[in-house]
């Protein structure tokens, strides 16, 4: 299980790339741990888990950017298990949000220790 930061483009304003750049920090710690967690669950609470996820982050995932007192720890909770099932159960893993989440070792892994496009890692 490999979580790692990889290059992405400069956002247009300095509020954008700050929000981004705390997503990114965010996910290099909570990515794995999700991932953990959802690897320790039946295989048939996983598809329970990406539809609950789904369903959070589609209705309420502007809590994430828009901080909301009620809201924003569920939608972030759900945007971490919503991305973790990604990285677990896609071949390759997911890269998003300036972060590459996989499960096993695969061939163009940003992880792999002679990439020049990793930055920072949490294998």
């Amino acid at each position: 299980m490999t979580v790692v930061s990889v290059p992405s483009p400069r956002r247009l304003t300095e509020k954008e790339q700050i929000f981004h750049d705390g997503l990114t920090e965010h996910l290099l710690w909570a990515l794995p741990i999700a991932m953990l967690e959802l690897l320790s669950r039946p295989s048939y609470a996983l598809e329970q888990q990406r539809k609950a996820s789904a369903a959070a982050v589609g209705g309420r995932g502007d809590a994430i950017q828009f901080h909301s007192k009620k809201r924003t720890a569920e939608a972030g909770q759900q945007l971490d298990l919503g991305l973790a099932y990604l990285a677990i159960s896609t071949p390759g893993g997911i890269t998003r949000f300036g972060v590459h989440a996989c499960a096993a070792p695969h061939d163009n892994c940003p992880a792999d220790a002679g990439s020049p496009n990793q930055l920072e890692s949490t294998t």
